[in-house]
């Protein structure tokens, strides 16, 4: 049984701890959130993106595809993962995803700290490294210098963390460049007026629609990283109260030990 002294120092340890945790699972419900509600936005300017690029891929025959040439060798897979820790397996996850399906040809750009760290460790070398904001008030500068250093690949794919509501997230990935083909099938018969040639129009229409695809994937990859979080600070807080409550049964056994000894001294010396 441990001294008396020691209980108590381990208890108000302890209690400190989990007043820390309790901060962290706040603020991490809060960010939460945050992201969960700016989603909305972020998938509706997705979409006027790709409505504008297929109205004016009307006006451009073959031009909406995209006019960079694929020579196969300027490929980019954009892995996102979080800038903190106390998440779990949650970078993990994302990681060996991204590696599973990571191409030969493919440049490898990592977004957030705690990735760069995976990959160093695993001896991945040769990789673009960008910091992961902690706020959504962060995604949009974020995404812009993301989408300027890779807008001229000919090919770009994202693996992010899939928000999926009440189990967490899953890892996922989604090809952003080329353009779709797919995308010119929303114009309907909209044929829009513009002042410039469709060319130089898609060819900006498709540097906005990077940076909206990784803004929506930033977004989506906050969420699920501060739910992954708020999770680990749940099994957290129920680990430190089991310790507090099993440290109080100590503590009440050692204080009814110190008692009977002194009871027994004070006898033994009145004898």
């Amino acid at each position: 049984m441990e001294k008396l002294s020691h209980i108590e120092v381990r208890l108000q340890s302890l209690g400190e701890l989990g007043e820390l945790v309790g901060a962290l699972r706040s603020m991490s419900a809060s960010r939460s959130r945050e992201a969960q509600d700016a989603f909305a936005g972020t998938m509706a300017y997705c979409a006027t993106v790709r409505r504008a690029i297929a109205e004016v891929a009307l006006l451009g025959g073959t031009a909406w595809q995209n006019d960079r040439e694929d020579t196969g060798s300027d490929r980019v897979l954009v892995v996102i993962t979080s800038e903190h820790g106390f998440v779990g397996l949650f970078n993990a996850r994302l990681f060996d995803y991204a590696m599973e399906l990571k191409k030969e040809d493919e440049t490898l750009v990592i977004v957030g700290r705690r990735g760069q760290i995976l990959a160093a460790e695993r001896g991945v070398a040769d990789v673009i490294a960008f910091p992961m904001t902690a706020r959504t008030s962060g995604i949009t500068a974020t995404a812009r210098r993301i989408a300027a250093r890779i807008t001229s690949f000919s090919a770009a794919r994202i693996v992010f963390a899939r928000y999926e509501r009440g189990v967490g997230f899953a890892p996922d990935i989604v090809d952003v460049l080329p353009l779709e083909e797919s995308i010119v099938e929303d114009a309907g018969d909209n044929r829009p007026v513009t002042h410039l040639p469709p060319t130089q129009l898609i060819r900006q229409l498709a540097t906005e629609y990077l940076f909206a695809e990784i803004a929506r994937r930033l977004m989506e990859t906050l969420a699920s990283e501060n739910g992954a979080r708020l999770r680990a600070m749940d099994n957290a807080s129920r680990n430190i109260e089991e310790k507090i409550a099993r440290l109080r049964r100590d503590e009440h056994v050692a204080r009814q030990e110190v008692t009977t000894t002194e009871m027994l001294d004070v006898v033994t010396g009145a004898e």
